[in-house]
């Protein structure tokens, strides 16, 4: 693929992408926020220990195989797809079975219910399912086809909420989660299909699965790391703070990481496939790490300035939402800890498509020491209020990362981050001083973030036009392409 082709579908792709997230997330915020409504924090602590249970199981349906072919540089082979379908299909087998067979221990650890057993069967089913939608996804996802890529993932998002929220209104209670995750993860099948058909089959050659697992075994092990870490690490909570602790917590980290959804999961799976096909270019590479770290600088130093600071408002005007109240603090901590891990996921991408797996993974050893340790030693003192407190103190380690990257790639950090910035923290003050001023109400909440906006736009367009009128180019010139 040519440089300049690259470079248009990657911006092409991110556009894609950002779009598909922000309208998923939309729908995501407002199902969210009904279902904390509906549901009790219990409740919603069962869902996120069912999930991570779920996520630790999908580790051994893949082990990097998946990654492996799209960081593959030459064209791949329908002996390469097969052999990959036929190693995959049968880790999620096993996985299946490993499932099943460490129920009990599942149920009486994370003390779930039936519901909660129930819903966690459901996502073991799953798993089989969206094994048979891996290698469209990726033949599309190594042409940069994300704009297709995403028709199935909107279809299965809109039909999943749906269920779930009317479910969940109508008293089902855990169970509505299930019937979400059932139905969802079927109608969305044969869409991948229609849209990068592909002949199911089996083969193993030898060789290739060798050089797949090469690569696959250590960006894998980063996963593996990933998830002990994180979904591991909720399970681990369930049985020390409970699932009321575990729902303060998850959903703090869930709203906190709303405005990292919008941009950062798009801008990250587009820059895999796209800083892989540019791995031995330092100049493309170099501008990319470059622009990607002023975007999500722009757009989300401002957002999560609005959210830290209108947070308490919202919580007082919404009705039911006064049970919240006790994950306001986490939600602070949570909210700069995924500032800082948006621009740390960029640098690890960097890392990643480069070829150097092992860095990341020693890395991921890293952040799993430092939360774990952290938390067990803070749980104790702030409860789970100290979860979020550890996190952010290992987020900080992103200093090590821009290190790293900085060995082969002589990119600018501080200059890409420092005036959106400069620009977030002038806003800010401005907006706490009407927020102490003004009487609490929705009228004054909206008056806050829209001052707080337009002194932020301001302030940034003075101070970085140049680098704004330059992204803004480079995305028309993708599109007029």
């Amino acid at each position: 693929m040519e440089e300049d082709e690259l470079k248009h579908k990657a911006v092409r792709s991110v556009i894609a992408l950002t779009f598909r997230t922000i309208f998923l997330q939309l729908i995501a915020a407002v199902a969210l926020f009904l279902l904390q409504i509906f549901l009790s924090p219990s409740q919603i602590g069962v869902f996120f220990v069912v999930t991570s249970l779920f996520q630790i199981f999908t580790l051994f349906t893949d082990v990097g195989l998946g990654a492996a072919l799209v960081q593959r540089h030459e064209e791949i082979e329908d002996k390469d797809l097969r052999t990959v379908f036929f190693m995959q299909e049968i880790l999620v087998v096993m996985a299946i079975a490993l499932g099943v067979a460490v129920t009990p221990l599942i149920r009486a650890y994370s003390h779930l219910d039936a519901a909660g057993i129930t819903l966690y069967y459901v996502l073991l089913f799953t798993l089989f399912v969206s094994s048979l939608k891996v290698i469209p996804s990726i033949l599309m996802e190594r042409k940069l086809a994300f704009e297709k890529q995403i028709m199935p993932q909107i279809f299965e998002s809109i039909v999943y909420y749906i269920i779930v929220v009317y479910l969940a209104a109508k008293g089902f209670g855990v169970a509505s989660y299930s019937w979400g995750f059932f139905v969802s993860a079927l109608v969305g099948l044969p869409i991948y299909y229609l849209l990068s058909p592909w002949r199911v089959g089996f083969a193993f050659a030898r060789d290739r699965a060798k050089h797949f697992l090469s690569f696959g075994v250590f960006y894998q092990g980063k996963s593996v790391l990933s998830v002990i870490k994180d979904n591991l690490f909720t399970v681990f909570l369930s049985g020390v703070v409970g699932t009321s602790g575990v729902g303060y917590w998850g959903t703090a980290q869930r709203w906190a990481y709303f405005p990292y959804r919008f941009m950062v999961d798009s801008v990250t799976k587009v820059t895999f496939p796209a800083y892989s096909r540019a791995q031995h270019n330092t100049d493309i590479l170099r501008a990319g790490i470059e622009r990607s770290l002023f975007a999500i600088s722009v757009v989300l130093f401002p957002l999560y300035a609005v959210m830290t600071v209108n947070i308490n408002s919202l919580i007082q005007l919404i009705p039911k939402y006064t049970k919240w109240e006790p994950a306001v603090i986490s939600f602070y901590f949570l909210c700069a800890q995924a500032l800082i891990a948006a621009l740390t996921n960029i640098l690890v991408n960097v890392l990643d498509a480069t070829g150097r797996v092992k860095t990341t993974l020693y890395l991921m050893i890293l952040w799993i020491i430092g939360t774990w340790g952290l938390t067990i030693l803070l749980i104790g003192r702030l409860g789970f209020t100290g979860i979020a407190v550890a996190q952010f103190l290992v987020a900080i380690t992103i200093v090590l990362v821009i290190y790293l990257v900085k060995r082969f790639v002589n990119f600018d950090f501080v200059g890409n981050v420092l005036w959106p910035l400069l620009a977030t923290a002038l806003m800010t003050a401005v907006m706490v001083a009407m927020a102490k001023t003004l009487p609490v109400s929705f009228v004054s909440v909206i008056a806050t973030g829209a001052v707080g906006g337009i002194i932020y736009l301001v302030i940034i367009w003075l101070l970085a036009s140049a680098k704004i009128l330059a992204t803004a180019r480079l995305i028309l010139r993708a599109y007029h392409r």
